[in-house]
């Protein structure tokens, strides 16, 4: 079975026929999908603007990163959930979306990104708080900014291509 034959017989299983046929479901599913996205994007915003040294510089940057990151988690796990449930009543059509492909590249590039910010600057970040963050840390943030644009403004045209 190919990946497109497997999306399509996902978008047809009885499971994303129940929740696409649903007058509730699909809307509660896709409404918080969206309603997330300030949880989780926008706190990511938040760490991007402070390792830039645009916004929220009062303070040690490591206890800003511990309390958004938090909740960043919480939103980042509802809206991995819901784009799943929203990706299996819709798997036949996204297959050939170049703007869904585009979106999961994304995604995947800023894991990437942020596990080399985890590994490489996050642990030392006490040592260069008062100074500014290292131009390693800030490219880190320019490239999170730039994606996580890239990722919703994916994500929303792909929901008018459907």
């Amino acid at each position: 079975m190919s990946l497109f034959e497997w999306c399509q017989w996902l978008q047809h299983t009885r499971f994303a026929t129940a929740i696409s046929e649903s007058d509730y479901l699909f809307p509660l599913i896709e409404g918080s999908h969206i309603l997330t996205l300030p949880l989780s994007v926008g706190m990511i915003v938040i760490l991007d603007l402070r390792l830039l040294g645009i916004a929220f510089c009062d303070g040690p940057g490591t206890k800003l990163v511990l309390n958004v990151m938090r909740w960043s988690k919480i939103g980042f796990t509802v809206m991995f959930l819901t784009g799943g449930l929203l990706f299996v009543t819709q798997a036949g059509k996204a297959y050939g979306n170049v703007f869904f492909r585009a979106k999961l590249i994304s995604l995947l590039l800023l894991g990437i990104n942020a596990a080399v910010y985890q590994k490489l600057f996050f642990p030392k970040m006490a040592q260069w708080d008062s100074d500014g963050a290292p131009a390693g840390a800030k490219f880190c943030a320019g490239f999170s900014l730039l994606f996580w644009i890239g990722v919703i403004v994916c994500g929303r045209t792909m929901a008018y291509q459907f």
